[in-house]
């Protein structure tokens, strides 16, 4: 199963890239239905934090509406399909409950660092003033809108930035990791380490060999790749670094109350969903689409312009198995959108376009 949000969110304490431009803080106190799905609501924030807005405490600047609406559908599909999954009991499964367990620390994570970030990134309109007037001296072709745009993107990825480096400092303060460098070293001249060796701790945790193979292997294969990347001594600091990050901020949000919030009720609402939607898509497409030898020599030879490199044709071949697989996933993409559309047609559903255009 490919819990990419849940993976996501994880990384949200390590590294945050910001996708969209947040506004200026006066508008923060709006929460309003943007749409119902079968009524289960979906609302500003949801969507803001979708398009980039880490909290969604801010609306986005600069963002189209058609940008806005593909998102809510996006967003209208996953409600769909979680209503769907639960309606065919995958809530009650073990794989269900074994991944709601694996993605405990992320959930707490991701808790705290909404509530950091909705406490504290807040910017004013005083500041995105003063921000723009600096970008225009700067740069004179800049229009006040441009500037305005520029400048609350810029600040917010400041706070959020400073939020985000606070709290892991935060965290590490009040649980120290450790990072046994030598074992490290031991495995990077191939020396023989067992699996249960501890290569780090932290709030009370170890990370042990076992742990950072299985996440390379995963990433690599188990090949000879995944062998060799296993015992790359900047890869395992890497994974180790994230993984007693992880540990550390996990203990903190515990110890700062977020248990019980509604931080962290909606933080788990959120993967709960992601896991039965990944749930569901592998029960549609749990038998791959077949691609025959036929389909794959049609599309070739209906599409010469992508098999053409310096005003050659590359052979079929060549690109045989990669266009197999390439139109494997079109089919299961087709699949899974006629999947949502029928779900549509029996859903009752409503969008706030008022809501949507504040977003």
């Amino acid at each position: 199963m490919n819990r990419s949000f849940v993976r996501i969110v994880l990384s949200l304490a390590v590294a945050f890239v910001a996708f969209g431009g947040p506004g200026c803080s006066k508008s923060q106190t709006t929460n309003e239905t943007v749409a119902d799905v079968n009524g289960d609501a979906i609302k500003v924030t949801e969507l803001r934090e979708f398009l980039g807005v880490p909290g969604g405490m801010s609306p986005v600047a600069g963002v189209p509406t058609q940008r806005k609406q593909e998102a809510l559908d996006r967003l209208i599909a996953g409600r769909l399909l979680a209503q769907e999954a639960r309606a065919q009991g995958l809530d009650k499964t073990d794989e269900f409950r074994t991944a709601m367990q694996e993605s405990e620390k992320s959930t707490l994570i991701t808790a705290i660092y909404r509530k950091e970030v909705d406490a504290k990134a807040g910017v004013s309109q005083d500041e995105v003033q003063a921000e723009a007037k600096k970008m225009k001296a700067a740069d004179n072709t800049l229009t006040d809108a441009n500037a305005d745009i520029r400048a609350q993107r810029s600040l917010y990825e400041q706070k959020v930035r400073k939020v985000q480096d606070d709290l892991i400092a935060a965290a590490k303060k009040e649980f120290p990791t450790t990072i046994d460098q030598k074992m490290v070293e031991t495995i990077a001249k191939g020396e023989t380490v067992p699996d249960n060796a501890v290569l780090a701790t932290a709030a009370g945790d170890n990370v042990t060999y076992a742990d950072v193979k299985e996440q390379l292997q995963r990433m690599a294969g188990m090949g000879r790749e995944g062998r060799e990347i296993a015992r790359n001594p900047v890869a395992i600091t890497r994974v180790l670094t994230r993984e007693v990050t992880g540990l550390s901020l996990a203990a903190y949000a515990r110890k700062q109350g977020i248990e019980g919030s509604e931080w962290l009720k909606t933080t788990r609402a959120d993967i709960e969903r992601s896991i039965l939607v990944d749930l569901l898509a592998a029960k549609i497409l749990e038998v791959e689409a077949a691609v025959d030898d036929k389909e794959v020599e049609t599309y070739y030879e209906e599409h010469p312009e992508m098999f053409s490199r310096q005003g050659k044709s590359v052979p079929l071949a060549a690109v045989k198995e990669q266009l197999r697989g390439f139109l494997r996933n079109e089919k299961r993409k087709s699949a899974m959108n006629a999947y949502i559309e029928e779900l549509k047609k029996k859903a009752k559903i409503t969008v706030n376009e008022k809501a949507l255009a504040g977003v």
